[in-house]
């Protein structure tokens, strides 16, 4: 565990701050169009917020597992196809302890309240706050349930970064690409190098003489 810990930690502390930027730049897109109270754009932008954060741990899982890819191919490292969801794991930490916190709360509490917790967590993944904030899950149409009020969606919003992440450490490890080809080889070119032109005007020369 501390072997991998100090292996991945700098790729897991960058997930966390794509996360971050991204979530930032989600609520903030967010908190604006909620206020013109168009619920179509809100899911839109939200989508595209989610979208983007989901192609940026793709990116970032590929180079880890482009990383690892040489010392498998060498037979010093043992392929471990869920390493990229063990990175995620660990950049989602902070997602995971607040699920867990509010998860308790939720069953403690009398009132059964976790603002505090609650708040943090949609600041902290602000890129689903379009979706959660629209889509209603119970309550009547004058006291409605909203999805970003339900304990057990704070678990569910680290699944689409697990999945992402093992996939795209699984692609960098089998040099796939989005088509999921590998990198075609190109064929050697009929034109003369430059080192062989060199040599054949040498040899021309010395037949010459």
């Amino acid at each position: 565990m501390k072997a991998f810990f100090e292996r991945y930690s700098y790729d897991s502390v960058r997930m966390l701050l794509d996360q971050i930027a991204i979530s930032l730049f989600g609520f903030s897109l967010a908190m604006a169009i909620t206020k013109m109270g168009n619920d179509t754009l809100l899911m839109i932008t939200s989508l595209g917020a989610i979208l983007f954060y989901l192609l940026l741990i793709y990116a970032a899982a590929k180079k880890v597992g482009e990383h690892d890819r040489i010392t498998i191919d060498l037979d010093r490292r043992e392929f471990k196809p869920l390493t990229g969801t063990l990175v995620s794991l660990l950049a989602n930490a902070p997602n995971l302890i607040l699920a867990a916190i509010i998860t308790i709360i939720r069953f403690t509490s009398k009132d059964g309240g976790s603002g505090v917790p609650r708040a943090i967590a949609l600041l902290l993944n602000g890129m689903y706050q379009g979706l959660l904030a629209t889509i209603q899950v119970g309550g009547t149409e004058e006291n409605p349930v909203w999805l970003n009020s339900c304990w057990w969606v704070f678990w569910l919003l680290v699944l689409p970064a697990l999945l992402v992440s093992t996939i795209g450490y699984i692609a960098g490890v089998k040099d796939w690409h989005l088509t999921g080809l590998s990198t075609p080889e190109l064929p050697a070119s009929d034109r003369p190098t430059r080192k062989e032109k060199k040599e054949a005007r040498e040899e021309k020369k010395n037949t010459g003489k």
